[in-house]
C-alpha cells in the first residue's frame, strides 16, 4: 500500500487484492456513516473487480486523518479505450453499476474532497484524464473540480426515474393516472383471482442460486425473443451477480421478489434495499403468462411492499424508457464529469470523450424508446 500526504491528509494507494480485502471492516464502517448506494458497497466493488478487473489497475484510494479512515474514492485506472491513448481514472464498476459516487464520512465531506483533488491535481498529467461515468448530479465533488487547477467538462450520462413514497399504497395508487391506477388494480385482482397465487421474498441462502437462474432464464427468454443478447449474456456476468446476490444477502441488501403461481415462479424482480431506499435493478416474467401482465403485477407489489416497509424511495436506476413514465414523473441525473491537465492535448482529450458520451446517449435514447 502506498501512502502520500495531502493537507495533513494521508492518502493511502491500495493497488492489490489482498490489501484490498483487508479494509473490509473499515469500507463498512464509512458505509455506515456515509451516503450511500449498492454500487459502492465493498460486495460490489469486490466481485466487480473479481469478474471486470482484468487489464485494469487496482487504485483505490483511501483517505485518513488524524482521527482515522474519512474516505475512500474506489478508482481504477484503464489505458486505451476508444482508441485514446489516455489514461483514464475511473471509478470500479464503470459502464454496469448505476450509481457510482465517493464513500465519505459525513461531517468530513469537506476536508476529503480538497485532499482528494489537491492529490489528483499531481497525479493528472498530459497522458491521464479523470473520467467519472454516472456519477449523481448531487454528488459533493463537483465545486471542488471547478476550483481545481484542472480543465473540466461534464454532461448528462443517465435520466434515472424514481418515486417519492407516500405512507400509504392507496396514497401512491391515487397519485397515478387515473387509467393505469384502473388497469394496475385489475391486473393485481385478476391475477390472485385466477391462480394460486404467492408474492414473496427470497430470504433463503439455499434457494438464491436456483431464484437467480429462475430470473436469469425468463430475462434472457424474453430479450431472445426480440433478437437481442439480454442482460445476461455472459457466464461472467451471471456469475457477477449471483456472487453479489449472495453477498448482499448476508448483508440485508439484498431484496429478490418472486411471483409465484402455486410452486411455479411466473415473474422475478431483483432489486437492492439500503439506506432507506429500494433501487430496483431487473426482472424477468414467464412468456406463458404474459397475458397476465405478471411484470407489471410484480413491479406493482414491489412498490407496495417498499412502502409497507417504510421507504422513502423507489428508485429506478438508470434508463429513462416509456414503461417508467407510468409509475412516476420524478426524475434526476447521473453525469460523466471529466477533468484533465490543462493543455492543449488535455482539452482534446477531455472533449473527445465528452463528445463521446453524447453519441452513446443517443444511441440509448432511441432504443428506450423504441
Amino acid at each position: 500500500m502506498d501512502e502520500g500526504k495531502i493537507l495533513d491528509i494521508e492518502i493511502k494507494i491500495i493497488s492489490d487484492v489482498k490489501t484490498l480485502l483487508s479494509i473490509k471492516d473499515i469500507w463498512h464502517e464509512l458505509e455506515d456513516n456515509s451516503k450511500m448506494y449498492p454500487f459502492n458497497t465493498f460486495e460490489w466493488v469486490v466481485n466487480w473487480w473479481k469478474y471486470f478487473g482484468s487489464g485494469k489497475k487496482l487504485w483505490v484510494l483511501l483517505v485518513v486523518d488524524d482521527y482515522g479512515p474519512i474516505g475512500i474514492a474506489p478508482f481504477m485506472i484503464t489505458f486505451g479505450e476508444m482508441g485514446l491513448p489516455v489514461r483514464r481514472i475511473k471509478f470500479i464498476g464503470s459502464n454496469n453499476s448505476d450509481y457510482l459516487d465517493f464513500v465519505v464520512r459525513h461531517g468530513c465531506e469537506d476536508i476529503f474532497y480538497r485532499s482528494l483533488i489537491k492529490y489528483l491535481e499531481t497525479v493528472i498529467d498530459q497522458f491521464t484524464v479523470l473520467d467519472l461515468e454516472h456519477l449523481p448530479e448531487d454528488s459533493g465533488i463537483y465545486p471542488y473540480i471547478m476550483g481545481s487547477g484542472l480543465y473540466y467538462d461534464y454532461d448528462v450520462q443517465d435520466i434515472c426515474p424514481y418515486i417519492e413514497l407516500p405512507s400509504t399504497w392507496d396514497e401512491y395508487l391515487d397519485s397515478l393516472d387515473g387509467k393505469f391506477r384502473r388497469n394496475i388494480k385489475y391486473e393485481i385482482k385478476r391475477y390472485f383471482s385466477k391462480h394460486d397465487g404467492n408474492f414473496m421474498c427470497v430470504t433463503d441462502e439455499n434457494e438464491i442460486d436456483d431464484s437467480m437462474d429462475r430470473l436469469i432464464e425468463m430475462h434472457q427468454a424474453r430479450w431472445r425473443k426480440r433478437h437481442m443478447p439480454g442482460a445476461f449474456y455472459t457466464k461472467r456476468i451471471r456469475n457477477f451477480h449471483k456472487d453479489v446476490a449472495f453477498d448482499f444477502l448476508e448483508r440485508g441488501i439484498l431484496s429478490l421478489f418472486e411471483l409465484r403461481d402455486k410452486n411455479k415462479t411466473v415473474a422475478s424482480l431483483l432489486s437492492y434495499h439500503i439506506g432507506g431506499k429500494r433501487y430496483y435493478y431487473i426482472s424477468g416474467y414467464d412468456l406463458n403468462y404474459s397475458r397476465l401482465s405478471v411484470g407489471a403485477v410484480t413491479l406493482g407489489l414491489s412498490i407496495k411492499r417498499s412502502i409497507e416497509v417504510g421507504d422513502e424511495v423507489y428508485d429506478f436506476l438508470r434508463g429513462d424508457e416509456k414503461y417508467k413514465e407510468d409509475w412516476t414523473k420524478h426524475k434526476k441525473r447521473n453525469m460523466r464529469l471529466v477533468a484533465s491537465y490543462p493543455s492543449i492535448a488535455g482539452r482534446f482529450y477531455l472533449y473527445y470523450i465528452i463528445a463521446e458520451n453524447k453519441i452513446i446517449n443517443k444511441i440509448k435514447d432511441r432504443f428506450s424508446h423504441d
